[in-house]
């Protein structure tokens, strides 16, 4: 066997044995709806970049006493601590993150031919296409939605027009248009980030061109959704429903608009384009270590945390109660039951209706998890489907001294509005659904605590009361004292 072949077959194997150990967070980043779409143009984007760029020579070996190789070390390193701690705390999250900086840093030690900053500015990319985590992307969501409902209520504000904003709903005589989160533009703003990127590692960078064109991507995606949406209203106004009621008419009108401000950057992108020189012949230093090495604490770090696994997670002692409320019976259940305990890696789930003899009901969702690839703490109302619906947290209340989280989901039809009340359980605390409490959890775990969280969910018909009802206070005291976790 010729050493090139050798070289070959150990980076073959290590990449293999990399694969392996990262397959869960993979699988469940390739099967979750939210990183199908704009996600995937990142990744050829990301190809495109690699395909113009990645230019031999390249080491297979590291020699600690260069600085540059130091510097992918300590890189790899970094990485590599991050998939340790991500293995303690079972989040699938923190595991491609960890992905993504040990193979920065392998490029740093393998492609001389890249500059460090290069090497960077693919990790970034890179981590970008395997999205953004729960706690970033709702919120951003939201963020972005109320946004662009502030613009669109701007002309309403100055009498120009006949509709108002209220929301996320911008109501016309006799038509209400709701600005859900798929208009908040984060998709565009995904795919015009994916394309400056694009831009600035197919050529010669400098800090300043990369700055003006993400820059440029921002502001377009940003204007280019606002348009879109404004030419929606602006159809509305007119009388064509249709424009939001056909998909076809509603999918070929936003990409009209979309067209102009994506040949805006692309046009920026050439027109500041400055061509790659020829690979020139490189002296490559010698390394005393082969890189393939390197993928060894990862092999460790995995399977060392996969034999502390419990083999199965028994049910809780409550559990056997939960579908047995006083006063009600089973109505139905919800047709995501089944997808719900593979998401929340449990089987220990009821997502279900529960009726009283008086016809007063409750939707009940609850988990009791130990998933090892998620922390299991998400914001409540990014998963309430609340459509035309106004999202109003409040602060908690006590029943039979424990705490619940009220949500209203207001809406001028009193028939459409609902509420909520939650509460997460951490190590015996019950909390709400902020960052502290996925905190909580990554912090239980990895100081050796249990890993178990459980939530309670339960959502009622009508707009959210001053205090709870009587009947609220039946379903929720009785709901608590079953797990006894102290407010």
């Amino acid at each position: 066997m010729t050493a090139g072949v050798g070289r070959a077959l150990a980076a073959t194997l290590a990449a293999v044995a990399l694969l392996w150990s990262c397959r869960e967070a993979l699988a469940s980043y390739l099967l979750d709806q939210h990183y199908q779409e704009h996600f995937l143009y990142l990744w050829v984007f990301l190809c495109l970049a690699l395909a113009k760029t990645l230019r031999p020579p390249f080491r297979a070996g590291f020699d600690p006493g260069l600085g540059r190789d130091r510097l992918g070390l300590a890189i790899v390193a970094a990485g590599w601590l991050s998939y340790a701690i991500s293995q303690a705390v079972g989040s699938s999250a923190i595991e491609r993150t960890s992905l993504v900086i040990g193979i920065t840093g392998v490029g740093v030690l393998a492609v001389p031919g890249w500059t460090v900053r290069r090497c960077l500015q693919h990790g970034a990319l890179m981590l970008l296409c395997f999205g953004l985590p729960y706690s970033v992307y709702f919120p951003l969501t939201a963020r972005m939605q109320w946004g662009v409902a502030q613009c669109i209520a701007l002309p309403a504000r100055f009498g120009w027009v006949d509709y108002i904003v209220d929301g996320p709903v911008v109501q016309f005589p006799g038509y209400q248009l709701s600005i859900t989160p798929d208009c908040s533009g984060l998709g565009q703003l995904l795919t015009f980030l994916g394309i400056a990127a694009l831009g600035i590692l197919g050529g010669v960078g400098s800090w300043r061109r990369s700055a003006v064109l993400l820059a440029a991507a921002v502001l377009l995606a940003w204007v280019s959704n606002v348009a879109r949406v404004a030419l929606f209203v602006a159809l509305i106004a007119c009388g064509w429903t249709a424009s939001v009621n056909d998909p076809n008419w509603h999918a070929a009108l936003g990409f009209l608009v979309f067209l102009p401000f994506v040949t805006l950057l692309i046009g920026l992108v050439l027109r500041t384009h400055v061509a790659l020189p020829s690979p020139a012949p490189t002296a490559v230093p010698a390394g005393r270590w082969p890189i393939a090495i390197l993928v060894l604490p990862v092999l460790a770090a995995h399977l060392y945390y996969t034999g502390l696994a419990e083999p199965e997670f028994p049910a809780p002692d409550h559990f056997a109660r939960i579908e047995q409320p006083p006063g009600h019976h089973l109505e139905q259940r919800a047709p995501s039951e089944a997808d719900d305990r593979v998401s929340y890696g449990t089987r220990w789930l009821v997502n279900a209706r529960f009726r009283a003899a008086d016809g007063s009901s409750f939707d009940l969702f609850h988990y009791a998890t130990r998933s090892r690839s998620h922390l299991s703490v998400h914001k409540i109302a990014a998963c309430l489907g609340v459509e035309d619906r106004r999202v109003r947290y409040e602060p908690p209340v006590r029943i039979d001294g424990r705490s619940w989280w009220p949500i209203g989901l207001d809406h001028d039809d009193p028939s459409r509005a609902a509420h909520v009340y939650f509460a997460f359980e951490v190590g015996g605390r019950r909390l709400d659904d902020s960052p502290a409490t996925q905190f909580a959890v990554f912090w239980q775990r990895l100081t050796g605590g249990s890993w178990e969280v459980r939530l309670t969910r339960v959502m009622l018909p009508g707009a959210l009361p001053a205090t709870p009802t009587e009947h609220e206070r039946r379903v929720l005291g009785w709901l608590a004292g079953l797990t006894d976790a102290e407010g």
